[in-house]
């Protein structure tokens, strides 16, 4: 397959436009919004672009279903289909949505870091997946631990493995710490190589990096996601108004 050279200009990719490159083995990152802004789509969205590198993918949710998931893959990739227009990209984008992507679940709050590492092994063990990017959906930040956070950076190198986490912040709780970074991460932004805010506005989704290797913040392009397809917004796009969640 032709897969998808992250390094050249792409200018509907989520990664390659705020970061420049993607996460290294054993690093992770962390999307910070409110509720409803989005992270689960951009989640799935840098899951897509890691299977357009041909990277193996496990997407983690938690208290939800594989198929609620699956759903966001199929229209995220329509929208990507929309925007992409190398044909090769996207027929072995297509086929690694099935042969380098596996959806796992964790209902009724079990998910630990043992158990991720357990289950990790298990893929590699018995099905010979191990993946190179994982996406993690639903963890409670206001609940995990900073030695559970670091339980799954050690679990991450172990495994050769990179790591995006969604992270839900509120309107009330205006806690911040001097770097910049709200609560309920301000007291753990160190562990994390890359830290996005998405921030509804007037017009679409704002991107803010608050955090790339040890830069707080570093300078970057304003950036803004189209609400309706969590793409890199373009100047066609036309943005409808947007409410402030």
């Amino acid at each position: 397959m032709t897969a998808f050279d992250g390094s050249s200009p792409f200018p509907t990719t989520f990664i390659h436009s705020c970061l420049g490159d993607p996460l290294r083995s054993g690093q992770m990152g962390v999307l910070l919004a409110r509720a409803g802004v989005g992270k689960t789509a951009c989640l799935t969205l840098i899951a897509l672009e890691g299977l357009a590198r041909d990277e193996k993918v496990l997407h983690i949710c938690i208290d939800e279903l594989p198929d609620k998931i699956k759903i966001w893959y199929e229209e995220l990739y329509r929208n990507f289909k929309n925007a992409v227009k190398d044909e090769a990209v996207l027929k072995g984008l297509k086929e690694n949505m099935v042969s380098s992507r596996f959806i796992m679940s964790y209902l009724h709050h079990t998910f630990t870091p043992a158990k991720l590492e357990e289950n990790l092994k298990s893929l590699r063990d018995q099905v010979l997946f191990t993946p190179t990017l994982i996406v993690l959906d639903g963890l409670d930040f206001e609940r995990v631990s900073r030695k559970q956070l670091e339980a799954i950076q050690q679990t991450a190198k172990k495994y050769g493995t990179a790591v995006w986490f969604s992270c839900r912040i509120h309107r009330h709780i205006d806690i911040t710490n001097d770097k910049g970074v709200p609560y309920p991460c301000h007291e753990v932004d160190d562990l994390f190589h890359a830290i996005v805010l998405l921030k509804p506005k007037a017009q679409g989704i704002s991107m803010v990096v608050l955090k790339h290797g040890d830069i707080y913040p570093p300078e970057h392009a304003a950036l803004v996601l189209n609400p309706r397809t969590f793409l890199v917004a373009q100047p066609q796009d036309n943005l409808p108004a947007q409410r402030s969640l």
